[in-house]
């Protein structure tokens, strides 16, 4: 099934350019629309007198497609920091589910930081001995 689109205000002005002149199915192929929304389009605005669509029902974004765009080229950069310090980072007031939406539309899957151990030089020493001792041993032992 093909992706929906909203018809441009570009496109309505030909739509209702051409309907005087020429059939639905006409205009369809001239402007490569299907027929049926050619024909729901003039019957919407024959009824309405008015080109502008009515509102959807739902809550607006909180963000924007150049704010997703910078939100994804961030989190990629920044893979190995959490959701909530990227959030802060960027200094966007969006909550950490809102981050996940917007990279999971962008197709990325970000995983929760990796906690490094903390090693000091003390115990990368102790390592390199203990490997230095054991270098030897079999894996029987």
């Amino acid at each position: 099934m093909s992706e929906r689109h909203e018809l441009t205000t570009f496109q309505k002005g030909e739509i209702l350019a051409l309907a005087p002149h020429f059939s639905h199915a006409e205009i369809g192929s001239q402007l490569s629309i299907p027929r049926r929304t050619i024909s729901d389009f003039i019957d919407r605005f024959e009824t309405r007198q008015s080109i502008e669509n009515l509102p959807r029902p739902g809550r607006p974004r909180k963000t924007f497609n150049t704010t997703d765009n910078w939100l994804v080229r961030n989190a990629e950069s920044e893979s190995r920091i959490p959701f909530k310090e990227l959030t802060n980072t960027l200094n966007i007031d969006i909550s950490t589910r809102t981050l996940r939406r917007r990279l999971q539309e962008a197709g990325i899957r970000k995983w929760r930081a990796v906690k490094w151990p903390l090693l000091t030089e003390e115990h990368a020493k102790q390592r390199q001995l203990w490997a230095k001792l054991h270098r030897h041993w079999t894996p029987e032992q």
